[in-house]
């Protein structure tokens, strides 16, 4: 049997392009956000805004039109395969960023806010001293 080629588009590290939304948040400072979540929760919006509930152990990122739509909102980083939002200071300040890249499922709050339950990843990646993880939840 010979090779088989593949070629699904948009298919980035080998999940379909049509994968479920997926945010990650970085063991370097950040968050990614797959193309699935982009074009579900951020598709209008280059700027969030972040919340964290501490009772739920939950983090909400608020979509707004861009940086300059909310003092403390970020700027998302938009490429072919997803986004990165950079919001190091409140990652720090809540102590929330892992050993290790940690993913996970995103839902819509009543209160339009993309909300993840850091007590339900689905996955993590990389190791605690592995530093080459920066755009994974991008395509995954």
């Amino acid at each position: 049997m010979g090779f088989e080629k593949f070629d699904e588009a948009g298919s980035g590290r080998g999940r379909p392009a049509g994968a479920d939304p997926m945010i990650s948040i970085r063991k370097s400072g950040s968050i990614g956000v797959n193309q699935a979540a982009i074009e579900e929760y951020f598709v209008e919006s280059d700027g969030a805004v972040m919340y964290f509930d501490e009772e739920q152990n939950q983090v909400g990122i608020e979509p707004v039109d861009d940086k300059d739509a909310d003092e403390a909102a970020y700027t998302i980083t938009k490429t072919d395969s997803g986004g990165t939002i950079a919001p190091k200071a409140f990652l720090e300040r809540f102590e929330l960023i892992p050993e290790v890249t940690t993913q996970y499922d995103p839902e819509l709050s009543d209160d339009d806010l993309v909300v993840i339950d850091l007590d339900d990843p689905t996955g993590t990646h990389g190791s605690p001293d592995d530093g080459d993880d920066e755009e994974e939840a991008e395509s995954e």
